[in-house]
């Protein structure tokens, strides 16, 4: 048991592109602290999913008891670089901080799917998506700092990267404006079981933004992933798995939801607004641990 919890640890740290042989520079304290940090986002995946919708007056005091330790062990491992380049620090937060909000969904459990259902919970919906706005704004400020910090190593990949997030973020904040408003706006204003002419049409229109929006983002990891590898800040193996992970969850996002089971649930997993941003939460904790 403990050999398959190490393994599944080893596996997590490639892939965030921390190195396993600095392990040994770390304190106890700072172990545990980087560990809790990168079980964050599978934590969040599988308590939203397994457990569905909680009460607000449980998962909102466990989100906060999340925060403040996450704020604790990012205090810890910063503690220790204390001489550390800001631009370094100033990246890695803006990078990480989303996936300080992003864990609040796990006690909203996933989008209602019914008309009835959203509108009873209508006021979490537009939390759920303001704070998914507020998460990709940040981790965008992020990207641009990532690539001021990759330039000077690497002028290719790093632009193509920033300039991928710079057409990718409008149609994210739209289609975040769409979840979050309009919908609930427009079945406000449903008076039969038949929805009118214009929502299909509209329903089809964001259907196409929200693949070109989740697939760009996706190559932009790629991007600075490779970027990031020829700048020195990941390691080999973890470039090839960010750059295969998302090349993979970028065409897997293109698969229509008509098409038969695993293929539709695996393609509705990847398009999770806040899924893209795992790899570049993954990032920020790898640039809190470089020691340049």
């Amino acid at each position: 048991m403990r050999k398959d919890i190490t393994q599944q640890l080893t596996a997590i740290e490639t892939f965030a592109g921390y190195r396993a042989d600095h392990r040994s520079g770390l304190s106890r304290a700072e172990k545990l602290s980087l560990v809790y940090l990168l079980s964050v986002p599978f934590l969040t995946f599988l308590l939203g999913f397994g457990l569905g919708h909680v009460d607000r007056q449980v998962y909102l005091p466990a989100w906060l008891l999340n925060t403040l330790m996450m704020a604790l062990a990012l205090r810890r491992l910063l503690r220790s670089r204390p001489a550390k380049n800001p631009l370094f620090i100033g990246t890695a937060l803006l990078l990480i901080v989303p996936w300080i909000i992003f864990p609040v969904f796990a006690g909203m459990g996933r989008p209602p799917q019914t008309i009835r259902g959203w509108l009873e919970l209508e006021s979490e919906q537009h939390v759920r998506f303001n704070l998914l706005i507020v998460g990709g704004i940040l981790a965008y400020l992020g990207t641009a700092l990532l690539y001021q910090l990759l330039q000077l190593k690497d002028g290719l990949f790093g632009t193509l990267g920033l300039a991928i997030m710079t057409l990718a973020m409008p149609l994210f904040l739209i289609n975040m404006a769409y979840w979050g408003s309009f919908l609930s706006t427009s079945f406000q204003h449903f008076t039969t079981a038949n929805r009118p002419d214009w929502y299909l049409a509209f329903r089809e229109l964001f259907f196409l933004i929200s693949i070109a929006e989740v697939s760009l983002l996706y190559l932009a990891t790629a991007m600075f992933a490779i970027a990031s590898g020829k700048a020195g800040h990941l390691k080999r193996a973890s470039v090839r798995a960010y750059v295969i992970i998302s090349i993979c969850a970028g065409l897997i996002n293109l698969i229509p939801p008509s098409a038969p089971d695993p293929f539709s649930t695996i393609s509705y997993l990847v398009s999770i607004p806040a899924i893209p941003f795992i790899m570049f939460y993954f990032m920020g904790i790898n640039l809190l641990l470089q020691k340049a």
